[in-house]
């Protein structure tokens, strides 16, 4: 079902073909992301994205949204730290309207000065709003202590200062530069067919012309272990504790994803029924993976009262040494394969979250990963595996990093974590 084309133009088209499916999901992705920008232009990847929607020399903005409401399909766009994504969902007979609605803005996005004059001042209002929001301000605060001089430890947005620098000239010579075809993967998931899908790419986006950027080579971050304490007048104090995963690329992540749904990756994970339920301590919590080309992070996150945050503290470290000690349980490793993959199966019932599959695994793998190949995988983890990886990553409870923002004594709390 899964099929690759790379066209002569650079363009890699990528589809996946589910016959039961009546949507169609496009999406056009790229290697561009926060990661890699300089702070000087941090945000110019996201700012692009904000842009493209603006109009082109044949669509305006209104007529972008309303060409794709009057077939009930939907369009959108996101910027991640390795890449940006530019998709729709449409009925397959709307397919090539999509298309051409996408290769519109992707060849011909016009950048009036007036409209990146009025998208700065959107996107600065949304840098407020998130540092107004505490549960989202936290993690770009963690992530700026972990990965403290690495772009990794940009935020994605970009900061007031980056945003407002930003030009004319700058936005459409990145767009110009790392928007091509040859760095873009056109990946298309429902009741298709490839080569007819290639046929219709090659259609609509020709004349698609070349950027001159060469291709831009990864430094692996290294890092800082610290605890950072921004003091902020709040009602509730928000901590994020981060240590080290694995890449995107290391069979290991497999490991990591099933000891984080035993910690927090759930309703009925560790830590949120001994702190949440049991003690009622805080209103949630939870632990996350990201990982990257070169690096990764295993998380919690929660947010308490002044006077619980040192018994919180305390908790999540005998959850931490707990794990690191004793390992996990039979039981808890089946349960937690069984979440992972019933968790897989449901989110794959949807054309957008295929698409999406599709080309993580080519920007990640250069190919497709069956579902058999990552079921075979999760199948085959043995406690040990879990233990082996809890013990590296938890071998110093006291030294993991932790960022904690609100209104606390920052000695006390680093005397807590520390001991």
């Amino acid at each position: 079902m899964y099929k690759k084309t790379v066209l002569d133009n650079g363009i890699t088209v990528v589809t996946e073909s589910i016959p039961y499916y009546s949507t169609v999901s496009i999406g056009i992705w790229w290697k561009a992301g926060s990661r890699y920008e300089t702070a000087a232009i941090n945000g110019i990847s996201h700012f692009i994205e904000h842009m493209i929607f603006k109009g082109t020399e044949r669509r305006s903005a209104y007529d972008i949204a309303r060409e794709i409401d009057a077939i009930g399909g939907t369009i959108n766009a996101f910027t991640g730290r390795e890449y940006t994504c530019l998709y729709a969902r449409v009925l397959r007979k709307d397919m090539n309207i999509a298309l051409d609605i996408l290769s519109d803005m992707c060849k011909n996005s016009i950048f009036k000065n007036d409209d990146i004059e009025k998208e700065r001042y959107v996107i600065t209002q949304e840098i407020k709003m998130i540092e107004d929001n505490p549960e989202e301000l936290i993690y770009d605060m963690f992530n700026a202590s972990y990965f403290k001089g690495h772009a990794l430890g940009m935020p994605i947005l970009g900061c007031e200062k980056s945003v407002e620098g930003l030009t004319e000239g700058q936005l459409k010579g990145y767009f110009k530069d790392y928007y091509g075809p040859e760095k873009a993967i056109i990946t298309i998931a429902g009741r298709v067919d490839h080569d007819d899908c290639v046929r219709r790419i090659e259609k609509f986006f020709a004349g698609l012309i070349r950027g001159e950027a060469s291709s831009r080579e990864l430094v692996t971050p290294v890092p800082v272990r610290g605890i950072d304490i921004y003091e902020k007048d709040l009602e509730h104090v928000y901590l994020c504790i981060g240590t080290d995963g694995v890449s995107q690329v290391d069979q290991r992540r497999y490991v990591l994803y099933i000891l984080n749904a035993i910690m927090g990756g759930s309703m009925s994970s560790h830590l949120f029924q001994e702190i949440r339920e049991q003690r009622g301590l805080v209103y949630n919590i939870y632990s996350y993976v990201n990982c990257f080309h070169d690096a990764g992070t295993l998380g919690i996150a929660t947010s308490t009262s002044q006077e619980s945050i040192g018994e919180v503290l305390t908790l999540i470290k005998e959850e931490i040494r707990r794990i690191r000690d004793e390992g996990i349980t039979d039981s808890e490793l089946s349960f937690s394969k069984e979440h992972i993959k019933g968790n897989l199966f449901i989110s794959l019932e949807g054309s957008e979250t295929r698409m999406g599959r599709l080309a993580k695994n080519e920007i990640y793998f250069g190919g497709y990963i069956a579902l058999k190949e990552t079921l075979r995988e999760i199948d085959h983890i043995r406690k040990e595996d879990v233990a082996v990886i809890a013990r590296q990553i938890f071998e110093r409870p006291g030294e993991i990093p932790l960022t904690v923002l609100g209104n606390v004594d920052g000695a006390a709390v680093e005397s807590i974590w520390k001991r």
